[in-house]
């Protein structure tokens, strides 16, 4: 992989707010793109907000957040910068917690969370659907159709992969077989809530799953506690 620039979008998302979560996404984009950014990426559903909890149920919810998705993709078409940005998707009529990978007007890919957690203030496992090892899908929406799974990306600059929160703090997540397939990076976007002594902990974590699978980790987290 050659020398790259990663630009995080540290973004404090509302709940419900799908056009003004967007277009801060959509402002942050573009000041990564002039300032050189290769990689920049955005925080697990940003669009929509986190934790949406049962507004993940209102087709509508998650209908407007491809809509806003498409939109980003549109008006960050001239730019070079490759972004990974979180949001609810609809696939064959389930939802998941996704990773959109936009490159060049187009969306390269959408890689599901495969572990949901259900502890806490997390109760994914009861709106959602995990995303399957080895799943390898063709997403159907506007603009066009797009890679859904468990999938790897290939850039000029290397190769890619894509992750959601808690997929990263279990031992046996997809890093292991992504990071075999080849990725030397891999983006992990996360809205993990905020609690006294977590940015350590994360930090070790982090460090530990680059060392175990020899490669570099790009972390983003929502701002903000978020947690009801």
């Amino acid at each position: 992989m050659r020398l790259i620039k990663i630009g995080l979008g540290s973004v404090n998302a509302t709940v419900g707010a799908i056009s003004a979560n967007g277009e801060r996404v959509l402002r942050m984009a573009r000041a990564m793109a002039d300032d050189g950014v290769t990689v920049g990426l955005f925080p697990e559903q940003v669009i929509g907000g986190y934790p949406p909890e049962d507004l993940i149920q209102w087709q509508g919810f998650v209908d407007r957040q491809w809509d806003e998705l498409a939109r980003f993709v549109r008006e960050t078409a001239d730019l070079p910068t490759v972004f990974v940005v979180g949001l609810a998707v609809v696939h064959k009529g389930l939802r998941y917690n996704c990773a959109a990978v936009v490159a060049g007007g187009r969306i390269v890919g959408l890689v599901p969370k495969q572990k949901l957690p259900t502890y806490s203030i997390y109760y994914e496992g009861r709106t959602m659907s995990r995303g399957i090892p080895l799943q390898d899908e063709e997403h159907r929406g506007d603009p066009e159709g797009a890679p859904f799974g468990d999938v790897i990306f290939r850039f000029d600059f290397g190769t890619m992969a894509a992750e959601v929160c808690e997929d990263v703090w279990s031992p046996d997540g997809p890093m292991k077989r992504r990071t075999y397939a080849g990725a030397e990076l891999v983006t992990n976007l996360s809205s993990s809530v905020f609690r006294i002594g977590i940015v350590q902990t994360r930090r070790e974590l982090l460090a530990t799953r680059a060392s175990d699978h020899q490669c570099t980790i790009a972390y983003v987290n929502l701002v903000g506690a978020n947690d009801g």
